[in-house]
């Protein structure tokens, strides 16, 4: 009734509805053990009661003392149940490996003596990571995630995304120790030393045979960590589900395509579909189109996610959680592009360190967010069963095993920073799908072509349509990718456009420069819907700079346009065309801070013309096909 209530008039307020959708708020362990601060926080979260689903309480993280660790628990589970008392769920999260030597404020509690360190490929062992094949580690984790598990009987637990294979420092990589190394050579009957390895590693040795055996090996390392810690923690807590929290590693190549071991190990474990944190960056908003590249980072992990991963909290971050950092405004706006996107639930890390008063969190970031609350949760009830469309920013699952190149510095191999600029060719109206699993085209850069395998290569451009600039096109001639093609007029001035047997089509632009003419992105537009066939979901038509983010079901019906005006100027008479609408359907506009408002629709053959009268700077709204 609420929730009709609320679509009938437009206007939202703070009342949460029954439905998969939630927000958390992030704490650090001195919300539980500081009884002033703890004090201060209930009194927040009473002044705003109708805001937050779960707090995840945080686990000690400068100290491996069990004594230590025991203590923390037993205060965490009072102030779990003083939480539950005023109806919110509680959670976990804590640390695996480590960070790094300079991260969880270099507490000297955190140097193991029963067990040894991650080893980097110099040979160097760090002070405080945690190497993931050391029994007596393993042990420890899952001793201790179970105490707190046991004395909190959490919603979920969640790993911190330092359970990764790189970027430990000062190790780059992990893990080079003598019993890692052992492992791998007894698992896959080599005899490398770590030199030896090292070398084979970076020479490509088996034509890619050994990087992909000691990436699944890394892998397999973290899936044990996450097993012993579900382990422990279903023992204690058999309800409670086990989550990952993961950042953009798509970059970071050494991680591997997907995070599909520690699913595993999470699913065997517990018997319950793992939830998941997708993040990483953009931490304070002086910068604000940084929160685009992180939503579409963020895309980029949802789509390689396990498809029974259905709870997917965005990590909203604001370290070191400044009033100087996040705006709270830029928060509620951040927060409506993570789920258009595709993330189900919002997480947000802004008052971890409590250097601001209590006092000021809440009625600033509350209070905003509570103005939000009820939009968020209609949007992800409105979109369930879709995702975004447009354009796949290709990544090859093959790009790490690519040959280097003369004048490469070594182990320039395990980072890409292909198709990189997407964030800002976004900004002109371009609908990106990363990793998308019905896109209407592929996009490349040079970075993407080289690294392509051959025969991927020569598939891609002989079967799919792609959109590129120069310097790719010219990248991919090289490698003999164009022999399938042929060129035909072009429909478009300035775009060279190419057809396969097999009905490819290749479009090639001069470059992705974004300091272009309106007329000049119209075209670029243009190219990008002549390689769809026509079938772009949205093109924006006289705003310069406006990121729209369609969400579409399997069969390319349209459900939604998100809007994000990344502007300092309010953007008026803003004309979409659509796609996929079909005949009979209402398009609504929807803004958190306005009326319901339905468009007046313009028909064009199969394309539907609508206009948004007005949408504020920095702000978000989405056109509701209905």
């Amino acid at each position: 009734l609420i929730l009709t209530a609320l679509a009938a008039t437009g206007i939202f307020g703070t009342a949460k509805t029954q439905s998969n959708f939630k927000m958390l708020l992030r704490l650090w362990p001195h919300h539980h053990t500081n009884d002033s601060l703890k004090a201060e926080l209930l009194q927040a979260l009473k002044t705003y009661p109708d805001l937050w689903d779960e707090a995840w309480f945080c686990m000690e993280i400068t100290t491996l003392d069990k004594n230590k660790h025991t203590r923390s628990a037993q205060k965490m589970a009072r102030a779990a149940a003083e939480l539950r008392k005023i109806g919110i769920g509680t959670s976990i999260q804590g640390i695996t490996l480590g960070h790094g030597d300079s991260f969880e404020f270099s507490s000297s509690e955190l140097k193991p003596k029963e067990w040894s360190t991650i080893v980097n490929n110099a040979g160097e062992a760090t002070q405080m990571g945690n190497c993931p094949r050391q029994e007596a580690f393993l042990t420890y984790i899952e001793q201790t995630y179970g105490a707190y598990a046991a004395a909190c009987k959490p919603v979920a637990v969640w790993l911190d995304d330092d359970l990764r294979i790189t970027n430990h420092w000062p190790a780059r990589m992990l893990c080079f120790c003598d019993t890692c190394i052992g492992l791998f050579n007894r698992e896959n009957g080599f005899h490398y030393d770590r030199a030896a390895l090292v070398e084979a590693l970076e020479s490509n040795a088996g034509d890619g045979n050994v990087r992909s055996k000691w990436i699944r090996f890394c892998q397999e390392s973290l899936a044990l960590v996450a097993q012993r810690a579900a382990r422990g923690i279903h023992a204690a807590s058999p309800s409670t589900t086990v989550g990952l929290q993961h950042a953009n590693f798509h970059r970071e190549l050494l991680e591997g395509y997907d995070w599909q071991p520690i699913f595993n190990a999470m699913r065997q474990e517990t018997g319950m579909a793992p939830v998941s944190r997708p993040g990483n960056g953009f931490y304070d908003d002086h910068e604000p189109r940084g929160m685009i590249q992180k939503a579409l980072d963020m895309a980029r992990q949802i789509r390689r996610l396990p498809p029974d991963v259905q709870q997917i909290a965005a990590e909203v971050e604001g370290f070191p959680h400044r009033a100087t950092a996040k705006s709270p405004h830029g928060l509620c706006v951040e927060s409506q592009l993570y789920l258009a996107m595709g993330v189900t639930q919002l997480s947000y890390a802004i008052i971890c360190s409590a250097v601001e008063p209590m006092e000021w969190y809440a009625d600033n970031y509350f209070k905003h967010l509570s103005r939000w609350r009820a939009f968020y949760e209609r949007f992800t009830l409105f979109n369930e069963g879709t995702e975004p469309g447009g354009l796949n920013p290709y990544i090859s699952r093959n790009c790490v095993l690519r040959q280097k190149e003369n004048g490469e510095p070594p182990f320039a191999w395990i980072t890409t920073n292909a198709n990189d600029g997407i964030e800002r060719i976004a900004t002109l109206g371009m609908p990106f799908t990363p990793d998308g699993h019905f896109p209407t085209a592929l996009f490349m850069d040079a970075g993407t072509v080289r690294g392509l395998g051959e025969a991927e290569g020569r598939e891609l451009f002989e079967s799919k349509s792609i959109l590129l600039d120069k310097g790719a096109w010219d990248y991919a001639c090289k490698r003999g990718f164009d022999r399938a093609l042929h060129p035909v007029a072009s429909p478009i001035s300035t775009v060279s456009c190419y057809q396969s047997d097999k009905g490819a089509r290749i479009a090639v632009v001069a470059s992705y420069n974004t300091e272009i003419s309106n007329a000049e992105r119209l075209l670029l537009l243009e190219a990008a819907d002549w390689c769809s066939g026509r079938k772009l979901p949205v093109i924006s038509e006289n705003t310069p700079q406006m990121m729209v983010i369609p969400r579409v079901y399997p069969d390319g019906q349209l459900r939604s346009v998100t809007l994000l005006n990344c502007t300092i100027s309010e953007c008026e008479d803003i004309r979409l065309k659509l796609r996929g609408c079909r005949p009979g359907k209402k398009c609504v506009w929807r803004n958190a801070n306005e009326k319901d408002k339905t468009l007046k629709q313009v028909r064009n053959g199969e394309d539907v013309i609508v206009t948004i009268p007005r949408l504020e700077s920095w702000d978000a709204g989405y056109i509701a096909i209905v």
